[in-house]
């Protein structure tokens, strides 16, 4: 029978011996899956996405097309602020929430990630707000006023319900 004293200094080693072996068989891809579901405030429906098109809009918080996850970020400066991909959870071809700044009013679909960070694809997800990098003024995710369509716009924009921007995200 072994002494205490060996067993000692074995015991903690061989567990931490297991842990590098079980955290080096995880993959990067494992560490970025966390489902996020995002629902609006002012009308309870999720951030939803369609597997067969680039649609994106706001429905019903049921199904697999609810579910998104966060992918490559960029982090601004000199604000520091983080942006990230918001990546499909179910498309078989990995794809992005993306914008346009083309008006006060931009369409918002999924397209192939392409890991610029001005392209329209990176998104940051503090204070309850799903803000685009557009340069100096973000633009916000916001529902519309029939509660289907979802647009990227300036935050505040007159005559909109103000927790239209705001999206409550839970993940898993």
């Amino acid at each position: 029978m072994k002494s205490l004293k060996t067993l000692r200094p074995t015991v903690p080693m061989g567990l931490a011996a297991l842990m590098l072996a079980i955290t080096g068989s995880m993959s990067t891809a494992s560490a970025t899956t966390t489902r996020w579901v995002y629902q609006n405030v002012y009308e309870g429906n999720c951030l939803t996405y369609s597997d067969t098109t680039s649609n994106v809009w706001s429905g019903p918080c049921s199904g697999s097309t609810v579910a998104w996850y966060w992918g490559d970020s960029w982090t601004d400066y000199p604000t520091g602020i983080t942006y990230r991909q918001l990546k499909t959870w179910y498309r078989n071809d990995e794809r992005c929430l993306t914008t346009d700044f083309k008006t006060d009013t931009n369409a918002v679909w999924t397209s192939p990630c392409d890991g610029v960070f001005d392209s329209g694809q990176m998104w940051n997800g503090d204070n309850n707000e799903l803000t685009v990098n557009a340069g100096l003024w973000p633009n916000y995710l916001r529902t519309s006023g029939n509660g289907d369509a979802v647009y990227s716009t300036p935050w505040g924009q007159s005559g909109i319900e103000l927790n239209r921007w705001e999206w409550n995200g839970t993940h898993n």
